[in-house]
């Protein structure tokens, strides 16, 4: 699914995802720097009911947040240099919860050791829009 979305139709979107994406509980998020993935994070949060502020992992690596029986697991592995990183910051047991709600930002370099688990991935590619920086070209698969 391909769609070209203004960023305040992002909720619109989450809904549809929601739908769509069954059993697939892991979300892995592609795209550049300030292309939108936290900000979907952020609105994918707000849309189940989570009041925390939602922000970039990309310095923890890892945020969690928790609401009644919903915890979702925010990843930024821009900075994770190797495989023990990830499995110091507990990332293979996280995969293996199929009840937690798992979003994945920079999974680039990791998509050999992800590929275990293709039954369960959903993805997400945010493109910029030339002159128009509201809006963002969004392919789902």
């Amino acid at each position: 699914m391909n769609k070209i979305i203004k960023l305040q139709e992002l909720s619109k979107l989450i809904n549809e995802i929601d739908r769509i994406r069954n059993k697939r509980n892991i979300i892995l998020l592609f795209g550049d720097l300030g292309a939108g993935k936290t900000t979907f994070v952020r609105e994918y949060c707000n849309f189940l009911g989570i009041k925390d502020v939602v922000s970039s992992p990309s310095f923890l690596i890892l945020n969690t947040y928790e609401f009644k029986n919903v915890v979702i697991n925010h990843l930024d592995l821009y900075r994770v240099k190797n495989e023990e990183e990830l499995d110091t910051i507990g990332l293979f047991d996280i995969l293996e919860n199929n009840s937690n709600l798992i979003f994945i930002e920079w999974p680039d370099n990791y998509l050999n050791l992800l590929k275990k688990y293709q039954k369960k991935i959903l993805c997400i590619y945010f493109k910029f829009i030339e002159d128009n920086i509201n809006a963002r070209e969004i392919d789902i698969k």
